[in-house]
Formats: C-alpha cells, structure tokens, sequence
C-alpha cells in the first residue's frame, strides 16, 4: 500500500463513513436516563478529544468535518496539546485554513508548541489565537494558556492547565479553584498536554495500551522526568476532600492510557491525532479505517457515567478492541469495554 504524508492529499475514504460506524453509540452518549422515569436534573455533556495533530491539515479536518456531521450530538472539541508539527516554526493555523467547525474548539499547549521559541507570547499568539467563541475564564497571567470553563448544564467544569509556564502560580490557582469547585458541587475534568503523574493501576480495558513502553523506551514512558507535571497533588486533594473528580485528559505519549495515579487521579489518554506512527503501538495506515484516531467523551453527572466512543482505529497490536467504554467515575467501576 502506498503511503503519504500528512496533509498531502485528502483521503478517499471519507471520516463520516468511518464514524458511520460508532453512529448508535455518538447517539446513545449525548443521551441520559429514559425523563418520564428518572427526572434527572443535568443533561450529558459529549465532546471530541483528540491529541497530538502536529500540523496534519487533513486529520484536523477529518475530526471537525465529523463533529459538524454530529453537532447535535456534540457539544465542542477539547486537542491537548502538539498543535505545531515539530516546532512552533512549523505552525499552521488549521482554525482558519481548515474546515470551520459550528462548535468551539478548545486547545493547549504540548511540549513541541513551545519547542523553538524563547518567547511565551508567541506561543500563546500562535496555539490561542481563536478564541473568540470559548467563552472561558482564563488565569490571570501574562500571555495565560490556562482556563476553565463551566457547563452548568451538565454540571461540569472544564479546567486547561499549562504544563511548561508558570506552573506554581497555577498551582495556587488551581487548588483554589478547585476549592470553590468542591464548595458548589460540580463535578471536575482537567486537561493538559501530559498526565498528571504515572499511571499505576489500571482497570482491563484496550482503552490502556498494554506494551511494556518503559523496557523499550525508558525515556519516553509515562513517567518520564523531562517534562515532569505537578498537578497531581492538588487534583489528589481534591478528590480526597471529597470532591467530584471525573478524569485529566491528556495526550504526548501518542497511545492510549486509561488508569489512576498514586492519588487517585484517572487519566485518560488518547491517541496520536495524526497518522505518523511515532510511538504508538499500532500501525495507521492511509486511506483505512486506521487512519484517524480520536475519542467521542460523554460524561453523565446525575450517574458519575463517564463514556468513550473510539472513531477510527480501534485495534493495537494485540487485536485487542477499543471501540466503546463506560465507567461508574465515583465508584471506579468498569461497567463494560469492548
């Protein structure tokens, strides 16, 4: 099979033929319990999480050309992190060369974003310069990359952490906005571009990549100290006080992770947005249903459900499937995966 790079034609088979295929389960995870018997108070919330685009054009448009398909479904986009493809010398600004998207597209900054640049305003400049629509409450820092924003309809809170700058200010700013988060009762998803620390226990689910990266790759694993995170600790807090915790979403690693850390904190990452193949452990495959890997992420706070829909490629190495999950978030329960 012949093989092409990123962006350099279009792909034959089109993104919606492959989300055809997850099109019950989109469907099912924008919903709740049947009204007439439940009356719960707050709606699903469903979204699109992808990661590690590294300026692929065609994946960018592939991804919003299925969450304008699905819009009724789906509320936004959340890509953490490596917008750029190597360097911020190779951005390209996909918001306004690509498919426009009805819904708004949330970023953060990954560790390639900075990569090339001494200056955090260009960075910023570069990776957030489309958010007009986000209608969210950035820290208040110079050339601040991190944000929350509130669904109140779905009871959720939405916080994006910078892993490279001013990371002790964030701290502070976290621990206390998770402090007034705990106070209102609502229900907590963090994001970054890394996960919150090593994962050390996680459930049997094909959602978690089952190689063993830190033989092979030692300096690459989930732990790897070169960009070390610190958020964990407030997150731990949090959850411990008895907050409503839901998941850190995060990407970097280029493969899947679903598991907690030390402190209890689930993080769930997603797989490479582009086809490259760097690091992950599965082949991507041009023009396949290989070929595009992202999440459709439901969350349902009235049950503490937490849902995933895989679009694209749903097999590793081992011909383990990852199609859909559903997890009890408050009672760390695995409801099914397959």
């Amino acid at each position: 099979m012949k093989r092409y790079g990123p962006g350099e034609v279009e792909a034959t088979l089109s993104i919606i033929d492959v989300a055809k295929q997850m099109e019950p389960a989109i469907i099912q995870g924008s919903a709740g319990r049947c009204p007439q018997l439940f009356g719960d108070k707050y709606k699903p919330l469903q979204f699109v999480h992808f990661s590690d685009i590294h300026g692929d054009l065609d994946g960018w448009d592939r991804i919003m050309t299925m969450t304008n398909y699905y819009q009724d479904y789906i509320s936004f986009s959340l890509h953490t992190g490596d917008y750029v493809s190597g360097t911020i010398d190779g951005w390209v600004d996909m918001y306004e060369w690509g498919v426009p998207c009805e819904h708004p597209i949330y970023n953060c900054i990954g560790n390639h974003d900075r990569a090339g640049s001494k200056s955090k305003q260009r960075v910023r400049d570069s990776i957030f310069n489309h958010t007009e629509n986000w209608e969210a409450t950035f820290m208040d820092v110079e050339a601040s990359m991190t944000y929350y924003k509130d669904f109140p309809d779905a009871n959720v809170r939405l916080i994006v952490v910078d892993n490279y700058y001013d990371v002790e200010a964030q701290i502070a700013w976290l621990r206390e906005l998770l402090a007034r988060s705990l106070a209102e009762g609502v229900h907590v998803i963090t994001a970054a571009h890394q996960p919150t620390a090593p994962i050390v226990d996680a459930p049997n689910t094909a959602f978690h990549t089952a190689l063993n990266w830190d033989e092979v790759a030692p300096s690459y694993r989930a732990d790897s100290p070169i960009y070390p995170t610190l958020f964990d600790g407030p997150i731990g807090d949090f959850i411990d006080a008895g907050g409503h915790f839901i998941a850190h979403l995060c990407g970097h690693h280029h493969r899947d992770y679903f598991g907690y850390t030390a402190r209890g904190v689930l993080n769930i990452a997603v797989g490479e947005g582009n086809s490259w193949g760097n690091w992950q452990d599965c082949l991507r495959d041009y023009d396949t249903l290989a070929y595009d890997t992202f999440n459709v992420m439901s969350v349902d706070t009235n049950t503490g459900l937490l849902r995933l829909v895989r679009i694209g490629n749903d097999a590793d190495y081992y011909l383990r499937k990852k199609r859909t999950l559903s997890f009890d978030y408050v009672n760390k329960k695995m409801i099914y995966t397959g």
